[in-house]
């Protein structure tokens, strides 16, 4: 199953100014089947500690934490003999054995040029709570979500879609009509699967939404699990009444986050903390609301008002119940407004663009802004091809953009400075804003 991630691994096995690396990503995202097939196919050997299913290797990092220490002892524990610049090392859940993240300083130091990556479901959880020494500077982070639209493409065997996607994105020109409507559908099945991995080898093996929905179920049995297991005592029921209502959230016309949702007289006091685990564990997306659309987008952050997504459209859908005939067929009710902000949401981060979104007193509320160079670009989002919007006009004559993008089930086009663009290329409006 191809990843984009790939060719990120290999600038980076490539780069002889290279950082040990930490892969993070929510539990069940495809980091371990990642760097395991990076490592067969890049390297001749691979040394791999699982610190959760074999928690004696901790020991290995208990002393000495120097390369000419560890390794040696990494042979031993995995019978893999390490040759440098052959051999890819691995350690696995490295946020159950914090010293062994401290050691990526002396892996970085050492001068030999290693190949060591740190991967954990839990890691952003961890270094916000643990006492340990993080190796600030020493360490490229990179994090993996749920596979994009153009991923699921791509493992579906629709390889050329993707390719006249991008065609048709950069050249403004509709796609012939026969491909936007099976691009259409293809979405439709993709929202509804999501991109989990494992959820969407399910449904092509079995091509069954049914053995797809076992998955996610799964999943997300597991997620709630690990709140159970790995939030603070104060915040376990506080974190999971703040992911259970994320449906609610959304289901909503105006979609900023509300804590009486939650429970009445809820407030960011007693919540805050609890919905800042659910990011850092990459369970939620936050989209940050700016007070104008200026140049750097960041300066202009209002962190008081967000709105919060799940990581995947597909366990959206799950978690809220959502009958999958109405999104297949196009008919869906109100909450479709929410599960296309999420689809398109999850685009954006998984290509490194910052979510942010705009709103005027009540009155106007622009669904996303990105920035692309000097531009800061609105993007609307329509869950149909009824695209009339009051919002996008009280943007452009307050702000006057040279260019704005509206996302929704109308073929490609661009007329009076709005680039209309189809939900199913939403990962190339995200390429296009990706900050370097």
């Amino acid at each position: 199953m191809y990843r984009g991630i790939e060719q990120t691994l290999s600038e980076w096995k490539n780069d002889a100014k290279r950082k040990p690396l930490l892969l993070i990503g929510a539990r069940q995202t495809g980091k371990t089947y990642i760097l395991e097939k990076f490592g067969k196919e890049s390297f001749d050997s691979v040394i791999k500690i699982d610190f959760e299913r074999n928690p004696n290797a901790k020991h290995v990092f208990e002393g000495n934490l120097e390369p000419e220490s560890i390794i040696p002892q990494l042979e031993i524990l995995t019978g893999v003999r390490f040759i440098p610049g052959k051999t890819l090392i691995i350690l696995d859940e490295i946020q159950a054995c914090p010293r062994a993240l401290t050691a990526l300083k002396y892996f970085k130091d050492s001068g030999r040029k290693l190949h060591v990556v740190g991967a954990g479901s839990l890691l952003g959880v961890a270094i916000n709570r643990e006492d340990f020494s993080f190796p600030v500077g020493k360490v490229k982070t990179i994090r993996l979500y749920p596979l994009d639209f153009e991923e699921f493409l791509i493992a579906s065997g629709n390889d050329r879609l993707a390719v006249m996607c991008r065609e048709s994105f950069e050249t403004c020109n509709p796609l012939p009509e026969a491909m936007h409507i099976k691009l259409i559908d293809l979405y439709r099945t993709y929202i509804i699967i999501g991109g989990m991995p494992e959820v969407l080898l399910a449904y092509l093996e079995n091509g069954s939404y049914i053995a797809a929905g076992e998955v996610q179920e799964g999943i997300l049995s597991d997620y709630r699990s690990d709140i159970a297991k790995y939030a603070d005592d104060s915040q376990k029921v506080l974190a999971q009444r703040a992911f259970d209502t994320i449906p609610m959230q959304l289901a909503k016309e105006n979609r900023k986050f509300q804590y009486n949702l939650i429970r009445k007289g809820a407030t960011s006091a007693v919540f805050g903390e609890a919905i800042e685990w659910l990011s850092a564990a990459g369970l939620t997306l936050r989209c940050v609301k700016i007070t104008t659309p200026g140049i750097p987008l960041k300066a202009y952050e209002d962190i008081s008002s967000f709105k919060l997504y799940l990581l995947d459209t597909g366990l959206l859908i799950r978690m809220s119940g959502m009958p999958r005939e109405s999104i297949l067929s196009g008919m869906g009710e109100r909450f479709m407004g929410g599960i296309t902000e999420n689809y398109v949401a999850s685009s954006f981060v998984s290509r490194g663009v910052p979510l942010y979104y705009w709103e005027s007193s009540g009155q106007a509320e622009i669904d996303f802004v990105i920035q692309r160079g000097s531009d800061a670009v609105p993007v609307e989002v329509k869950s149909s091809e009824h695209v009339r919007s009051r919002s996008l006009s009280v943007y452009k004559n307050r702000f006057s953009p040279e260019l704005s993008i509206r996302l929704s089930t109308r073929n490609f086009g661009l007329e009076n400075g709005i680039f209309s663009v189809p939900l199913y290329a939403a990962w190339l409006v995200a390429e296009s804003g990706r900050l370097s």
